[in-house]
């Protein structure tokens, strides 16, 4: 029998309710927010329940005894109101997919994940079984799959051990394929019967299938009854164990003490996802993060999400949480964030170069006047930029690269009729437009605070304030091939490439005072990139890679041993690894080792199979540790390539590029701040899609 999920409420007890995640047979559950705006998960009982006073009490008394079941991986009941119309609990929420939603996703896991999941499912059942308690509903949906490690979950139906079911109950409790025989036939259920659905979960983690099938209820229980399991594709070092645990003797089978034991003994929470799960696995985990971080994102704010960004994205939750039905872990408040402040040192007073920073309106000494705090780039713009916004503005035909601020909430496109647009991504709308000169084709950079925009050109580095309009030019008539602001907002970074003389280099640029310090480097450099938290710096100088230190200034690492290219060529993976290009793949750098002494040496992220052209194109997603590439290949008769995408995990260096027919290819890309999601131009540059960061599927799209 279906139980159609009905339009959630607004409030149940002290939550806020932000979406459906699923139904069952007792009620519906709910992803709700509590005061602290800590995400919980609400199980609401069914109507037809509500009003039988044995349910009631029956619900009541298992409540009580939910919440007396504390410790080990068990979810804790944060809340329960049992005497109202509609009856409620409150639990932990799990960020993760169901065992079953896995397995449906990618397949059976391999033997190393499956003892994980096995010791600390046994851990959890032997932690229950002591306090007086079995679960007698363990299956692949009852587990979900968290980074820290597995949580059983849903001890609804759970009765104390001395508590045999009713003489009135006409159905026995459980699942088929997961049920123990002696439940089948009736007779009292004891710790065994977890057992015995523990050796079906494994096997089931291990093949993709139960022990006994699919099929009619009543084919599955005869099964269970009569027919030795079906473990084939279990490996070898476990088919006495879990034959064991799926004997029809009750008496024969192992405790959950001793299966915990044989697996290898208790098991701690796991560091990370990718510590006990294959990097498939991690990239779902991933993705139900982003979901639920969109679902709860309009939620924690003040500014609500447009109603059709928001109801796209909480029918992806929807769909992608409905086995989730319940619990634990990770409960926080999550929030765009841009760049650490870094407190920054001034500096040695230095020679000048080039020339002192000026204005092409007039203004002086080609200071900006102060800022302080942050600005928000969707309110504080200039009134000349807004108003060069009209209702007709679009991106058609124009898109050539976007990036977002540092907030996360304006995405700024750079146009090719010489237009920098900015827009509420969110929203679809066009906030401002800032022409800028016909050769600052650079790449477009937002200072730390978001009240800058910064470009290079081939006649000096174009700053921009938002707030006031006012603009300057740093190292006016030098080819500033690339740009980046300082971790503190108080310098522009410019790399010098002008080729006919001996000025060269990469100079930071007081924006207060326009003095020009000493340089960085003395050589030709483009892509001036800084760490996430601002401590390094790296730019591309011929086929070399260079790193510097921010604070000292001194260089700390060069390797010659890249491509060379007109596009992205580098970035940083965290604060010690930064990637490059080479002819093979994605060249990656580990830094960590410097301050040791050893050398540096590096390694190359290769595509599984390779793809046709070479690469040409890479930019990285530091909170889900991606690399992504783009593949080039010779232009055919009508100047168009053939492009490939790759995608790689940073460290394990998997190719976990999403395989799918509807997948869109990027040419340009930049990833936004809380790593979810991606934007990038169209093939043709009319509109801007917004894709999953890590399965690259459309979410929106806009322009």
């Amino acid at each position: 029998m279906s139980h159609p999920h009905p339009d959630p409420p607004e409030r149940i007890g002290p939550y806020r309710i932000v979406s459906p995640l699923g139904s069952g047979g007792m009620g519906h559950v709910h992803l709700g927010i509590d005061p602290g705006n800590r995400p919980v998960a609400v199980k609401v009982v069914r109507p037809e329940f509500a009003f039988e006073p044995e349910f009631r009490e029956r619900f009541a008394r298992e409540v009580h005894r939910a919440r007396q079941v504390t410790g080990g991986d068990l979810p804790r009941i944060l809340d329960a109101d049992t005497t109202g119309s509609s009856p409620w609990f409150a639990t932990e929420f799990v960020l993760g997919p169901s065992l079953q939603e896995m397995s449906r996703r990618i397949g059976a896991l391999p033997e190393p994940a499956v003892r994980y999941l096995g010791r600390s499912i046994a851990q959890t059942l032997a932690h229950l079984h002591s306090s007086g308690v079995v679960h007698r509903d363990l299956k692949p949906g009852n587990v979900l799959l968290a980074a820290t490690g597995p949580k059983v979950i849903d001890l609804g139906i759970s009765r104390a051990m001395d508590e045999t079911p009713g003489a009135e109950s006409a159905e026995f409790a459980g699942t088929p394929g997961y049920i123990a025989p002696e439940t089948t036939r009736g007779e009292e259920s004891g710790p065994a019967v977890d057992v015995f659905a523990l050796g079906a979960v494994l096997v089931f983690a291990l093949t993709g299938r139960g022990p006994f099938g699919d099929g009619h209820p009543s084919a599955v229980i005869y099964r269970i009854g009569h027919q030795a399991p079906d473990l084939d594709g279990v490996p070898a070092s476990l088919n006495d164990l879990l034959t064991a645990c799926l004997d029809k003797d009750p008496a024969r089978r192992p405790t959950a003490t001793q299966v915990l034991q044989a697996l290898g003994g208790p098991v701690p929470p796991a560091a990370t996802a990718s510590a006990w799960l294959p990097q498939i696995a991690v990239a779902v985990l991933d993705g139900f993060e982003h979901d639920h971080r969109a679902v709860l994102r309009p939620f924690l704010e003040t500014t609500p999400v447009p109603e059709k960004s928001r109801r796209g994205r909480t029918l992806a939750v929807v769909g992608a949480a409905a086995t989730a039905l319940l619990l634990v872990a990770g409960a926080g408040v999550w929030a765009v964030t841009g760049p650490l402040d870094r407190e920054e040192g001034n500096g040695e007073a230095a020679e000048a170069a080039g020339s002192e920073g000026s204005d092409e309106e007039g203004t002086e000494g080609g200071a900006f006047s102060d800022r302080n705090g942050r600005c928000d780039p969707t309110a504080d713009l200039a009134p000349e930029y807004t108003e060069a916004v009209t209702d007709e503005t679009d991106l058609t035909g124009e898109a050539m690269s976007v990036h977002f601020s540092n907030d996360g909430s304006v995405l700024a496109v750079q146009r090719r009729d010489h237009i920098v647009s900015l827009w509420d991504w969110q929203e679809g709308v066009a906030l401002a437009d800032i022409p800028v000169p016909e050769t600052a084709a650079r790449s477009v950079v937002f200072s730390p605070d978001d009240c800058l925009i910064g470009l290079g050109s081939d006649d000096g580095a174009h700053v921009y304030s938002l707030e006031t309009g006012e603009h300057h030019v740093y190292l006016e008539g030098r080819n500033a091939s690339s740009m980046a602001f300082s971790a503190d907002g108080a310098s522009a970074i410019i790399s010098d490439s002008t080729w006919d003389d001996d000025l060269v280099g990469i100079y930071p640029v007081d924006l207060a005072t326009g003095e020009v310090s000493t340089r960085y480097s003395s050589s030709s450099a483009r892509n001036v990139r800084l760490s996430p938290e601002g401590t390094r710096m790296a730019a591309k100088s011929a086929l070399s890679l260079k790193v510097w230190d921010t604070d000292s200034r001194e260089e700390a690492f060069s390797s010659g041993w890249l491509t060379t290219n007109s596009m992205n060529e580098i970035a940083f993976v965290d604060e010690d690894t930064v990637v490059g290009i080479h002819q093979d793949g994605a060249a990656v750098f580990d830094l960590s080792v410097i301050s040791s002494g050893d050398e540096v040496e590096g390694y190359l992220y290769a595509p599984e199979e390779e793809p046709e052209g070479r690469l040409s194109y890479i930019e990285t997603n530091p909170v889900h540790g991606l690399v992504y590439g783009l593949y080039l290949g010779d232009r055919n008769d009508e100047g168009l390539s053939l492009t490939n995408n790759r995608v790689w995990h940073h460290p394990s260096g998997r190719d976990v590029t999403p395989e799918g027919e509807d997948l869109i290819p990027f040419i340009v890309l930049d990833v936004h701040p809380d790593g979810d999601v991606l934007a990038t131009p169209a093939l043709l540059g009319d509109e801007i899609r917004v894709l999953d960061a890590v399965s690259l599927e459309e979410i929106d799209a806009f322009g």
